[in-house]
């Protein structure tokens, strides 16, 4: 076999994911390189814990190189372009030649893409930004909370609706004292819609159990800091003293930059191989956030679903694509295909949590089915999450 090789830039879920399975599965002579500019790898789902207190920053993240299989080669860099022709990746400190490309970038998160939302909101979808509340809400004595949605798609459909209950439950802890009124304002039209109208009428119940309130279909215009309001394009309008949003995410400009977006602002791909479909190039995939996968199967008619963004889709894609590419560096026909199936965990408080499990290509619809919520589901969260922050050979390829 001669010599090939394989990049992956973006080293989340999914790139770690296909370098670690590409490593087990082609000899050494294959070259694998991941690229990331930063140089931890943290699991997302533990900001809200960051948010609250609960964790730290170095409890949900590890050095991306530790999580890396022997064999596998780490460079930080931030990736500045694409030449498909010569096929190569440019970065800022080399460019890589590459026999087998695979895109992993996940999605920026961009609060100015809303007039007044990045002055006036705090956010725990980022790192920092779940640090910068922590003081906040420790601090936070009464008043009205809102939880803003301003755009779709976003990662993680469940964690808006997890955060909410989780803060109601911290701060109803206070006692009349720290009396908390906590509101949502989604431009969804339903919480976790492509799950399903059963999964998203059980978050509606368990959100007006605690008595917060839920209003979908709102599309922000602007916020005005100074009068700590949301304007939507309703002619609604939200008071606020304490704003928290979820971003807006939008595909990384490389990306963008090279085209490889269509009208939707993400990578079309295949859903079943992940094959990049935007251009004639062979041998690029693209996995997890930035693609756009769509969905055989629809709730309405005139409706069209895509797959939601979430770190299990990515891990997933990343296990495909790997043994898809090693499958051709061995002169053997690929056969591994993406089955549209995942999972989410959804934190309701008082150590208790729900686990769903989704079937997101069946027909007519996605299919989505939890459990009943309780500790054990809880505690298996926080496994997952520490399985994904061991070296490597903790997670199956």
């Amino acid at each position: 076999m001669s010599a090939t090789s394989t990049v992956i830039v973006g080293g989340g879920f999914g790139g770690i994911s296909a370098a670690n399975t590409l490593r087990r599965l082609l000899p050494p002579e294959h070259g694998i390189v991941v690229v990331d500019e930063t140089p931890d790898f943290y699991v997302g789902a533990g900001k809200t814990w960051i948010m609250l207190g609960e964790r730290t920053y170095e409890d949900i993240s590890r050095p991306r190189a530790e999580l890396l299989a022997a064999g596998v080669r780490f460079l930080q860099a931030r990736i500045t372009g694409f030449d498909f022709a010569k096929r190569t990746v440019a970065t800022g400190r080399e460019t890589l030649g590459w026999d087998h490309l695979v895109i992993a970038l996940g999605a920026d998160l961009n609060l100015s893409a809303v007039p007044g939302l990045a002055e006036a909101a705090h956010t725990f979808y980022t790192v920092e930004g779940a640090e910068r509340l922590r003081p906040v809400l420790e601090d936070f004595r009464g008043g009205d909370i809102a939880i803003l949605i301003p755009g779709v798609p976003f990662k993680c459909p469940p964690a808006p609706y997890e955060a909410a209950m989780l803060l109601h439950h911290r701060l109803g802890s206070r006692g009349p004292g720290g009396k908390a009124r906590i509101a949502i304002y989604t431009a969804e039209g339903a919480p976790m819609a492509t799950a399903g109208p059963e999964m998203g009428q059980y978050i509606r119940n368990e959100l007006a159990q605690r008595g917060i309130a839920f209003h979908p279909q709102k599309k922000t215009v602007r916020v005005e800091g100074a009068a700590r309001r949301v304007a939507f394009e309703d002619g609604g309008e939200a008071r606020y003293d304490l704003l928290i949003a979820v971003p807006p995410h939008e595909a990384p400009a490389v990306v963008r930059n090279a085209r490889l977006v269509n009208p939707s602002g993400w990578i079309p791909v295949d859903p079943v191989t992940l094959e990049v479909k935007s251009i004639s190039v062979e041998e690029v995939y693209a996995i997890g956030d930035i693609t756009a996968v769509p969905l055989p199967g629809r709730y309405k008619p005139d409706m069209p679903l895509s797959l939601p963004k979430a770190g299990v889709f990515a891990e997933a894609h990343g296990r495909t694509v790997a043994h898809r590419i090693a499958a051709k560096v061995l002169g053997a026909e690929p056969t591994e295909t993406f089955d549209g199936k995942g999972y989410c965990y959804l934190e309701l408080g008082a150590a208790r949590a729900v686990k769903a499990d989704g079937s997101f290509f069946d027909l007519p619809h996605p299919m989505m089915r939890k459990q009943v919520p309780d500790e054990a589901q809880l505690r298996d969260k926080l496994d997952w999450v520490a399985r994904h922050l061991q070296p490597p050979g903790a997670i199956p390829g």
